[in-house]
This record gives structure tokens, C-alpha cells and sequence, in this order.
């Protein structure tokens, strides 16, 4: 039996009917499958279907939305009609009155009516619609202006009353007007003075009884000007107090910023007042360097780099070139931003404000104040920061004089050691080479500097530190001793008369000058590296002299070519 169940499941039929019965396993789990992803599908169709729902309802209530405001703006629009046709009839009703009161003496500027003339109910509600809504929706500035146009050419015919002109009149008082250092105190006070609020102001408040006459006759539109003339004044008077707590912390910080004397902490200073005064989170002051063409600074709150910029680079290299203030919104938004300084620190900068600090025509420095605390910088800020500018061109020129002074002091020390030490070489020709270069290489703050002792042979010290003599007059050194004159080189390896045995290899522009007895006779010749452009000689300087560097050479020249004659002398009476 065992033997033919074997057999029987072992046959081919049986075989096809496993594999039959697999295959339908198969197709019955896929066919799952597929309908679990159908309702899956089915389902995030009606998620679709119910955000579009959501939309379509969204957009009813916004279009009914659009329809109630459009209804609104109709309906302010009849009040304003409304109003300016009630005020039409009252103006001739004002002038009616003044021809029958003309005999009476009155001390207000505009003329009162025993009997306050009733309005009908309905404009009463007009009016104070009106009241509640004018100079509040900016949609009826327009409307606003269009009336203030239409009530002037009616005051011309009808003869309004002078309080009535005053009460119209335009504010032209602004406290960043004010606070400009270039605007003199004649025209401020001008315009302080014609100022409608403030001329307004000195109106109602010249006597009591002035002030009752007016506040009792005055009409419902009237009273509604009135009221926005006052909410003036409050803002004014609270800008004007916070402006005042400003300049203190400016008058303040002028005091102090004066006390510092060396350069960096007159910057810090400068920095710390602008951050305090200004209530931004960073600053920092650039000082321009006409020589390089480029701004620089040391410190910078928030970093603790020097920055380093092209004059016309980036929003402080574009304010030192046009001498104009700038006021940025959104940085990222101004092509002439520079992102690097944000990325290279981790900072996102949003607003900025950035002024010159200029001395007559010329930028000398640039203040600039990043990301205002509090929204974006005002004109105030503007002017504010002006006035800070001021105060740090005194200051940094302070500083700079100082730090100039501080220089000569330290190269005439400079200069007074080296002779004493090349005095005591006058016996070695070779040891009074190599102490002369040494001590030319310290004053000028460079790598390399030669100098050449000539008595009809050149005599320099070559690249292993010894003597070699020379016949010829030879390279720059030798053009230099033979025309007895300076030369200026702005790159050796372009020169023709260059020559690698006697001059400094280098790229960069070289000084060359000859040293000369008291008797006028050439001794010799020195040759360093001029990093500086001294003495404007250098062709790609283009600024005014600056004669330190350039006597400090000359000093120089006078020690070593007496210490060389010394030499000479010493050496012929042996």
C-alpha cells in the first residue's frame, strides 16, 4: 500500500496539481495586496478631496469677506460725501454769522455764534462716523487729501476763520530735521515755528478765555482735526523725550571717547557708544587708508578679526567712495552686501545703517550699525548717528596723531641707538656692513636691506655674510651712486639695470639712496624694500607726502656715511 501511495504521489498529474494550487496561493495574496492598496489610494483620494472641499469654502468666505469690505469702503465713501457737504453749508452759515457779529469785539480768532446751530440727526451720526474713521483707514487718505484741496480753494471765497486756516495747516516739524548738524538754528527754529500743531498749540493756549471760546463753539468736524492735532503733539512730546535720553547717551559718550588715546580704545569706545546710543546689536568703525585704497579695522563688536575692505566694496567701501548715508531694510537684498564676514562668523545680518565720517571732502573713516533691536532704523537713527560721526572724526584724529607721534618717538630712539652702536664698528668694515643693514632692516620693519660701502670699488656683504668687492658700477645700487640721486623701483625684475649680484631680489618696489659726506662726497649707497610708498615715489601712490618715513631714511644715510668715513680714515691710517 505504502509502495503504490508513492507511486501515485510521485506521479506527474499530482506534481501539476501542487503546482496549480501554489500559482492560485499566489495570485490570491497578490489580488490582497492590490486591494490594500486600493483602499489606501481610495483613501488619500478623499484627504484630497476634503482639503479641495476646504479650499473651495476658504474662498467663499474670502470673496464674501472682499464683498463686506467693499460695501464698507462704498458705504466711508457717502460719509465723506456726506461731511463735506455738511461742511460746505456750515462755512456759509460761519460766514452769514460774521457779518451780523461783525461790530462785536472778540478776542478769539474765529468768530462765536450765540446759538449753536443744531444738525440733523442723521449727519450728527455721519459726522462722528466719519470721526472714528478719518486719518485712522489709510483707503480715505486719498479721500483726506482730495478734501484738503477742496477746502482750500473754499477758504479763498467764503473768508474762513483764522483758527480754521491754523487748524488746516501742514506739520512740517520733524525731529530728524532738527537733530541735522548742517541745518543752521535760524531755519530750524523756522520750521519748528511753522509747524501747523505747534502753531495750533500757541493759538488755544494764549489765554483761558481764548481757550473756552474756542473749545465751546468749535463744530463736530472741527473738534475731530482737533483731536488728531493733540494725539500729535503727545507723539511728538514722547519722541522728543526719548530723543533727549539719546543725546544724553551721546553727549556722554563724546566725554569719554575723548579720554582715550591710543588708537584701539579710541575704536572700542567708538563702537560701545554706537551699540548703546543706536540699540543695535553690533558696530563697528572703519578707518579709510587712502595709501592702500581701503578700509580697515581692528575692532568690531562681535569679531575679533581685522577686517580688511576695497574703497567701493561693500556697503561701508560704497559709503567712503560716495559720502552718503545709507539706510538698508533687508541686507541679503542689496547687491552690494558682502555675505563673507556673516558666514565666516555664523551671523545673519538684516538691517543695516552706515555712515561716513567725514573731516571737510574727505571720508576718513566709516561708522556702521547692524540689526536695529527693535524693527528697523529710523531717521532719527540717521541723524543720531551723524552726530556720532562728528564726535569720532575728532577722536580718531586724536588717536591717529598720537599713534603718529608714538612712531617718530620710537624711529628717533631708533635712530640714536644706531649710531651709538654703529660708532663703536667704525674699526671692521665687514661687522659695520652687517650692524648698518641690521639696524635698516629694524627701522623699516622689512626682510631685507643692503648696504654698499663704495671707495672706486663696491664693497656689500653677499648672501653667505661675507665681503665681496666689486670693480664696476653695477645694477641699481651703482646707477644710484653714479647719478647721485634716489631711485625708485616698483619691481626689480622688470628694471634693465637690475642686477642679482648687488641688488635685492624681490617683486616688490624698492628705495634706493646714496650716502653722502658732510663734504658732499658719495660714500656709498643703501637699498631696502619700500613697503610704504615712501615719500609718494612709488608710482602707484597716488596721496599726499608723508615725509616721516623719508627723514627717518635720510637720518640714517648722514649715521651710516659718517661711520663709514670714520672707517675709511681708521683704515688708511693703518
Amino acid at each position: 500500500m505504502k509502495t503504490e501511495r508513492s507511486a501515485l504521489m510521485a506521479s506527474p498529474k499530482n506534481k501539476e496539481f501542487d503546482v496549480s494550487d501554489d500559482f492560485v496561493k499566489k495570485s490570491n495574496e497578490n489580488y490582497k495586496n492590490q486591494q490594500k492598496e486600493l483602499e489606501k489610494l481610495h483613501s488619500v483620494v478623499g484627504n484630497k478631496e476634503d482639503q479641495i472641499r476646504k479650499l473651495q469654502d476658504l474662498v467663499k468666505l474670502q470673496q464674501k469677506e472682499i464683498d463686506r469690505l467693499t460695501h464698507i469702503n462704498e458705504y466711508l465713501m457717502q460719509a465723506n460725501q456726506t461731511k463735506l457737504s455738511i461742511l460746505r453749508d456750515e462755512r456759509q452759515l460761519n460766514q452769514g454769522s460774521k457779518q451780523s457779529m461783525k461790530n462785536k469785539n472778540h478776542k478769539s480768532l474765529m468768530p462765536l455764534e450765540k446759538k449753536i446751530i443744531k444738525l440733523p440727526e442723521d449727519n450728527t451720526q455721519s459726522i462722528k462716523l466719519f470721526r472714528r474713521s478719518t486719518f485712522r483707514n489709510p483707503t480715505l487718505m486719498k479721500f483726506h487729501q482730495e478734501e484738503g484741496d477742496t477746502f482750500k480753494s473754499e477758504r479763498n471765497t467764503s473768508g474762513s476763520s483764522n483758527f480754521y486756516d491754523i487748524l488746516q495747516q501742514e506739520d512740517c516739524f520733524r525731529t530728524n530735521a532738527i537733530l541735522n548738524i548742517q541745518l543752521s538754528d535760524e531755519d530750524a527754529t523756522t520750521q519748528y515755528n511753522q509747524d501747523g500743531t505747534v502753531s495750533l498749540m500757541k493759538v488755544l493756549l494764549d489765554s483761558e478765555e481764548v481757550f473756552n471760546e474756542i473749545i465751546q463753539s468749535i463744530s463736530a468736524q472741527k473738534l475731530s482735526f482737533l483731536f488728531d492735532k493733540f494725539k500729535r503733539v503727545m507723539s511728538d512730546h514722547q519722541q522728543l523725550f526719548l530723543l533727549v535720553l539719546r543725546l544724553k547717551k551721546i553727549v556722554t559718550g563724546a566725554l569719554q571717547m575723548n579720554t582715550s588715546v591710543l588708537l584701539d580704545d579710541a575704536l572700542q569706545n567708538i563702537i560701545d557708544k554706537c551699540v548703546d546710543c543706536l540699540e543695535c546689536d553690533r558696530a563697528s568703525c572703519f578707518i579709510v587708508d587712502q595709501t592702500k585704497k581701503e578700509l580697515w579695522t581692528r575692532v568690531a563688536k562681535g569679531t575679533s578679526t581685522t577686517i580688511r575692505l576695497q574703497i567701493g566694496q561693500g556697503l561701508a567701501g560704497f559709503v567712503a567712495q560716495n559720502h552718503t548715508i545709507l539706510n538698508i531694510e533687508d541686507a541679503y537684498r542689496d547687491q552690494r552686501f558682502n555675505t563673507q564676514q556673516d558666514t565666516k562668523n555664523n551671523y545673519k545680518t538684516k538691517t543695516l545703517l552706515v555712515s561716513p565720517i567725514l573731516d571737510g571732502d574727505k571720508c576718513v573713516g566709516v561708522l556702521q550699525c547692524v540689526n536695529k533691536s527693535n524693527g528697523f532704523f529710523t531717521k532719527d537713527d540717521e541723524a543720531l548717528l551723524q552726530i556720532m560721526a562728528e564726535f569720532s572724526k575728532s577722536v580718531l584724529k586724536n588717536a591717529l596723531n598720537n599713534d603718529a607721534q608714538i612712531l617718530i618717538q620710537n624711529k628717533l630712539r631708533h635712530i640714536i641707538k644706531t649710531g651709538v652702536i654703529l660708532q663703536g664698528k667704525q674699526d671692521n668694515l665687514l661687522e659695520l656692513l652687517l650692524s648698518s643693514e641690521e639696524r635698516l632692516r629694524s627701522l623699516m620693519n622689512v626682510d631685507y636691506a643692503k648696504v654698499i660701502y663704495w671707495d672706486n670699488c663696491l664693497y656689500h656683504v653677499n648672501k653667505d655674510g661675507k665681503m665681496t668687492e666689486t670693480q664696476n658700477l653695477l645694477g641699481i645700487v651703482g646707477k644710484c651712486i653714479e647719478e647721485q640721486q634716489i631711485m625708485a623701483v616698483t619691481n626689480c625684475y622688470n628694471s634693465p639695470i637690475f642686477n642679482p649680484n648687488i641688488d635685492i631680489e624681490t617683486n616688490m618696489p624698492i628705495i634706493c639712496m646714496p650716502l653722502k659726506t658732510q663734504s658732499h662726497q658719495i660714500i656709498g649707497a643703501i637699498q631696502v624694500i619700500n613697503v610704504k610708498g615712501i615719500g609718494n615715489i612709488s608710482s602707484h601712490s597716488d596721496t599726499k607726502i608723508n615725509p616721516i618715513d623719508l627723514d627717518m631714511l635720510e637720518l640714517f644715510c648722514q649715521l651710516c656715511s659718517q661711520s663709514l668715513l670714520q672707517c675709511k680714515i681708521h683704515k688708511q691710517q693703518l
